[in-house]
């Protein structure tokens, strides 16, 4: 199958062309998406801030707190998503071997 696609984008480069523009404007949406999140996550950090100072709570502890929460939450959906790509790269080797 991948060897059709690969002689399909040798054989015609008006379909590379066109293939390699598609891939671009994916990834430009992905890119832009992740800007925008993270523009948000900036925006509830510096509320979150603001809250804390009007309020007269520590900021530093209250952001170290936040600091050691969201570093477990990501350490611990980097090991979900090793489990998961690893269980699903297991599958695909064990479908290639049994054709």
């Amino acid at each position: 199958m991948i060897e059709n696609l690969v002689n399909l984008f040798s054989e015609n480069p008006a379909y590379l062309g066109i293939a390699v523009v598609l891939a671009a404007v994916i990834l430009f949406g992905v890119i832009k998406k992740l800007v925008k999140l993270a523009l948000v996550v900036a925006a509830v950090l510096v509320i979150y801030v603001a809250y804390l100072a009007w309020s007269g709570e520590d900021v530093s502890d209250s952001l170290k707190d936040l600091g050691e929460k969201s570093s477990e939450i990501i350490e611990s959906g980097k090991e979900k998503v090793g489990e998961y790509l690893e269980e699903k790269s297991e599958q695909a080797v064990d479908d290639i071997l049994d054709k």
